[in-house]
This record gives C-alpha cells, structure tokens and sequence, in this order.
C-alpha cells in the first residue's frame, strides 16, 4: 500500500512538471494580430503590447533621420491601414510593399506606437552584377601583383 502511494505522488509530481511546461510554452509563444483584428475592435488592443504582422502600404512612408522617427501604415488587404511610428534605426531591408512585423502599442489616437520593427525578407541572396565586377576586378588585379 505505501508503494502504491509513492507512484501515486510520484505520477502527481512529474504531471505538475509537464503541465507547467506545456503552459508555460504557450505563454512564451508570441503571435502576431492582423490590421483588420486590431481594427474590428481596437479598444481590446489599446495600451497593451502586440505584434502586427502585414505589408508596408506604397507610398506611406517617412523618415525624420534627425528624429530618427520612421511613420508609415501597414494593411494586409490594401483597403483598411493602421498607421505606425517607430522611433530608432530604419532597417536596412525596409521596403514599401514588403511584410514587416512591428511589436509595440496601439495609442488613444489609433497610431500603433512601435518598439520594434522586424523586416521580412527573401530567402535568395543575390549581388549586383556591378558589384560582381568590381570585385572580379579587385581579385584580378590582386593576381598580377
């Protein structure tokens, strides 16, 4: 009968662990929130830390580098835009028309204020042909030296 106990504490003990550790990775998942779910009900968003995942509207964008303030909008359908502001470095990657994910908060004025930008970007890397060349050139004349 103590044996039995044991196993039962023992069963207790590693479910405890398990549980935690399965809850505790899907709290650590973050996901990302679309323009038009921030949008059906942005009072459910206002004031708290999200992430939005949707491409640069073309055209949207302007950057203050002496404020070093980035503003743009972001959509997935190309009809409703939430406007963004992103204070810091402009990635080197930002494109108009390009998928970024921006974390940060949704403000009383509907602007996204964001504290983090994070550019998609394609997976094939390719150099300029004149940036080949120069560097052919450069490896050549290396050689006859």
């Amino acid at each position: 009968m103590k044996r039995h106990y044991q196993f039962l504490i023992g069963g207790a003990i590693i479910a405890a662990i398990l549980g935690a550790i399965v809850y505790q990775s899907f709290e650590s998942t973050v996901f990302f929130q679309t323009p038009a779910e921030i949008l059906a009900d942005p009072a459910r968003f206002q004031g708290k830390t999200v992430r939005i995942g949707a491409l640069v509207v073309k055209e949207s964008t302007q950057f203050n580098p002496e404020k070093m303030l980035l503003s743009f909008k972001v959509t997935e359908d190309n009809t409703n835009s939430i406007p963004v502001v992103f204070a810091g470095v402009k990635p080197d990657l930002f494109r108009e028309g390009q998928g970024v994910v921006v974390e940060g908060k949704l403000d009383g004025q509907g602007v996204f204020q964001a504290s983090n930008l994070l550019v998609k970007h394609s997976e094939e890397y390719k150099v300029d042909q004149s940036q080949r060349m120069n560097k052919e050139q450069a490896y050549q004349s290396l050689i006859r030296q």
